[in-house]
């Protein structure tokens, strides 16, 4: 039996192991991704903060047809696809979460995930390294277009790190060129990048910097860390009070979560009622005698979503622009060196450079 490379979580650490290539069985694809990215899910997952059982993650990336199971029908080997991480009604397929995901030369895509709908055709004009950003452009737009029905004047982006980027290079295309824009950092290396890359964007450190640049009907973007979502939350809606119209949760949240500004509105539940992006959206409106807030989440999007972004990449302008957040482009050894030194730090700092976005090239 063949073997493959695969980038394999042991401990607190990941090695370069080689791993049985099996066949593809009714029904089913393998793939063999391109080029894959490491996004805030899988460094959770990887530095033990998520109980997720899958022993390599990756869910970000495009990958080319190898293999095609009896019954496959619509694909052919050699096919390029991207392949939808989330099915919105079988829990038992979620990439790179509770199956192997991408960090493989060879990867199995279940029976369920291809009669289901996940798998579709790319360019071949796509950069590989550029392809990863497909996934979190589709949610990116989707959340912004679900802050949109509140009609706001302002965008307040909490999370400094891919998504907040991508929701800030987005923004002016789905919520108009006149909305203004406010991001809160987590470090002043990330606020310093988002300077030098994105001028017309306002940084701050505390939502109370930001606060006099921000108009009256303010839209919250919530692009942090798992740890961090609803404490962004809280101190958004404390800081603005009235002023926050809407909010959408972008990061994972633990079950039972709330926030002391939104008594009552279970905010794991709010973005768990959104899997899979339906639309119109599943949205809980909050209201007191202090504020009135729609708040929105979601956890994946439909296929076409991640069609639609495939095309604004290959956007000339709009594709430069997302290349800037790819940061570390990396082989397979020196990025697996990368995601070690990640995980052992607790940092996005790597020899003194800000990791944005680290992609790792799988052949």
């Amino acid at each position: 039996m063949m073997k493959h490379k695969a980038i394999v979580r042991r401990g607190t650490q990941c090695a370069l192991e080689h791993l049985h290539e099996g066949i593809a069985g009714i029904g089913e694809l393998i793939v063999a991704p391109e080029k894959v990215s490491i996004c805030g899910t899988d460094i959770q997952i990887l530095r033990g903060l998520r109980d997720d059982p899958a022993p390599v993650v990756g869910h970000e990336g495009l990958v080319k047809v190898v293999e095609v199971g009896e019954g496959a029908v619509g694909f052919a080997v050699g096919d390029r696809v991207t392949i939808n991480p989330t099915h919105p009604s079988d829990p038992d397929f979620l990439l790179g979460h509770n199956i192997n995901g991408l960090l493989q030369q060879r990867v199995r895509i279940p029976r369920t995930a291809v009669s289901g709908g996940l798998v579709s055709h790319v360019s071949p004009c796509i950069p590989a390294a550029r392809g990863t950003l497909i996934e979190p452009l589709a949610v990116v737009t989707y959340a912004l277009e679900c802050l949109r029905l509140e009609d706001p004047d302002s965008l307040l982006i909490v999370g400094d790190g891919l998504i907040g980027n991508l929701a800030a290079i987005a923004a002016p295309r789905v919520l108009g060129e006149q909305v203004s824009i406010g991001m809160v950092h987590r470090s002043e290396l990330g606020r310093e990048w988002t300077q030098a890359h994105e001028p017309r964007v306002t940084n701050g450190r505390t939502v109370a910097e930001l606060e006099p640049v921000l108009g009256k009907r303010i839209a919250m973007l919530s692009a942090t860390h798992r740890a961090g979502t609803a404490l962004g939350l809280t101190e958004a809606a404390r800081t603005l009070g009235t002023r926050v119209v809407a909010a959408h949760l972008v990061g994972g949240l633990a079950p039972g979560t709330i926030s002391p500004e939104l008594p009552g509105i279970d905010l794991h539940g709010v973005r768990a009622a959104n899997t899979g992006g339906p639309w119109p959206p599943a949205r809980v409106s909050f209201s007191s005698a202090e504020r009135s807030t729609v708040v929105t989440g979601n956890r994946g999007v439909p296929n076409r979503r991640l069609e639609a972004a495939a095309i604004l990449l290959e956007e000339p302008d709009f594709g430069d622009r997302a290349d800037r957040l790819i940061t570390h482009d990396q082989p397979l050894r020196e990025g697996v060196e990368t995601l070690n030194s990640m995980l052992s730090s607790g940092s996005r700092v790597v020899d003194g450079e800000l990791v944005i976005r680290l992609v790792i090239g799988m052949s």
